[in-house]
């Protein structure tokens, strides 16, 4: 193999690495960090228990969604990780545009 086609081989390994497709588990973590930002913000004291419930009726609600079910298909690696490491839920929002 030339120099040039391992570096371009290189190149494309590199490339598909980087545009590795968000999984369903990762939409439904996505999914439970969105619903503890807006608690945070709307209901700063809630326990840990409220907080389970909430992603649980989430998960449940987005069962049901046909949007959702593409989530896996439409949602980018780089807006997948951008909205994982947002810090409240407008910014995790702008991730996903």
């Amino acid at each position: 193999m030339s120099r040039a086609r391992a570096s371009c081989a290189l190149l494309l390994l590199l490339l598909v690495g980087c545009c590795k497709r968000v999984e369903s588990s990762e939409c439904q973590l996505l999914l439970d960090h969105y619903v503890e930002l807006l608690l945070r913000d709307d209901r700063p004291k809630s326990t840990a228990g409220e907080v389970l419930r909430l992603q649980q009726d989430a998960r449940r609600k987005a069962q049901q969604d046909p949007a959702f079910a593409e989530c896996s298909s439409r949602l980018s690696r780089r807006g997948y990780e951008c909205a994982m490491q947002a810090e409240d839920a407008n910014r995790l929002e702008q991730c996903l545009l």
